[in-house]
């Protein structure tokens, strides 16, 4: 099986989102268990909506990421699974402990620039 960035973007903020608003907790290990989850969804979209639902977040902003900031790896198919699970929580980590923020736009910025590292 392999993933698409946006995606992995999706599923990310499902995951995030999930962790720190539903939950109340920033666990890594939820937050990586959530993505998993997620990101092998049958409909994502649906999940990021509802994700999404009680948080001032415009869903667009990922398809707007991924033209501006990452058009170089828009059409890469990722399917190691440890990698996009290692970038993931890197830009997880880097939104609570460097920027401690749970900030979901914050988030989606580290994750953007984690994923623009990958060279093609």
């Amino acid at each position: 099986m392999y993933y698409n960035i946006k995606g992995i973007l999706k599923a990310s903020v499902c995951s995030f989102c999930e962790n720190i608003y539903e939950d109340n907790s920033i666990d890594e290990n939820k937050f990586i268990r959530y993505l998993i989850d997620f990101i092998n969804s049958e409909d994502l979209e649906e999940c990021l909506k509802q994700s999404t639902a009680d948080i001032c977040y415009d869903i667009k902003n990922i398809d707007n990421i991924c033209r501006d900031r990452l058009f170089l790896i828009e059409n890469k198919h990722f399917n190691d699974i440890i990698e996009i699970k290692q970038h993931c929580n890197n830009a997880y980590l880097r939104t609570l402990k460097k920027d401690k923020t749970i900030n979901i736009e914050a988030f989606v910025d580290n994750l953007a620039n984690e994923f623009s590292m990958i060279k093609i």
